[in-house]
């Protein structure tokens, strides 16, 4: 198992983790998931960024 450590939250973001968070889940569980959103999101944003910029470059299906 992987070392812990302890990490000082606010009270009020300690509730909304809880909130987040499905029975059982741990903040450990909760923070990875967000850690995982979080890096989907980012991917996401970067495919659009790419098509945007790289727009020119796409031949139109109704084209072949």
């Amino acid at each position: 198992m992987s070392a812990t450590t302890t990490i000082q939250l606010k009270t009020n973001t300690r509730d909304a983790l809880r909130k987040i968070g499905h029975m059982g889940d741990d903040y450990n569980t909760v923070i990875e998931n967000l850690i995982i959103e979080h890096n989907r999101n980012s991917l996401v944003e970067h495919g659009k960024q790419v098509v945007e910029e790289r727009k020119n470059d796409f031949v139109n299906i109704d084209d072949l």
